[in-house]
């Protein structure tokens, strides 16, 4: 049995549990010893959070609104004058700047609350900050990667799910054979190993596991071949 993260993958249930932390952190001020200032750092994240949430709509509504109006201008059936141009987006001011790494912050913060004498599952429940139970059958994980190029570099891309991270090995086809690379613990890695110089162009096989507690889990993925250079 594991529990899923209690801090939401999705923008929008993200936004969801900083407006909760704002109402419930008072509540719990006293039992937890929440300071001041952890509440209006908290405050201070979801209205920044949430501005910028309602930016990006009224932009991706922007976006779409001059889409149509392209395609009207291009396609349009008959003649006649056009409508007036799409207006960009009028936004309120934008609130006071934060520091970055919000979930840093939040995860240093439920820790700290969770240590605390004074908690329980049914504080933890209301704060928000509690997983659901998730079933899972670690000896069964196997990763599926992926792979894209940025820059020239081959970036691998894999889900985190309910692990901690993932051992990611590599063989350059040198001689070597299957070398271990890197532990990453944020999706997705990429690899800034340059390509052997008077080398156009190089093909790399990799190979991933999962860590929890520190110890591989499940089994291997399968082999991906990345060409990578001309």
């Amino acid at each position: 049995m594991a529990k899923k993260d209690s801090i939401p993958k999705r923008d929008r249930e993200f936004a969801d549990m900083l407006d909760n932390l704002v109402v419930k952190m008072p509540v719990h001020a006293v039992t937890l010893d929440i300071t001041p200032g952890q509440i209006t750092t908290v405050q201070n994240y979801a209205v920044m959070f949430n501005y910028l949430m309602d930016m990006q709509e009224a932009y991706k509504t922007y976006k779409q609104e001059v889409s149509a109006y392209k395609r009207l201008l291009r396609y349009g059936p008959g003649g006649g004058q056009m409508n007036p141009v799409p207006v960009t987006p009028t936004l309120l001011a934008a609130p006071a700047l934060v520091n970055i790494a919000i979930e840093r912050y939040l995860r240093n913060l439920f820790a700290q609350f969770k240590a605390h004498p004074n908690y329980d599952e049914s504080v933890g429940e209301d704060l928000g900050i509690v997983g659901d139970e998730q079933i899972v059958d670690i000896h069964k994980l196997k990763p599926e990667i992926k792979s894209r190029i940025e820059d020239g570099k081959p970036v691998i891309m894999w889900t985190k799910g309910v692990t901690e991270a993932i051992d990611i090995y590599v063989d350059r086809n040198d001689g070597a054979g299957l070398v271990f690379l890197a532990r990453d613990t944020h999706p997705d890695y990429t690899d800034t190993t340059p390509i052997p110089a008077g080398t156009e162009a190089v093909a790399w096989d990799y190979k991933c596991i999962y860590v929890i507690d520190d110890s591989h889990v499940g089994k291997y993925s399968n082999v991906l071949r990345v060409a990578v250079g001309k």
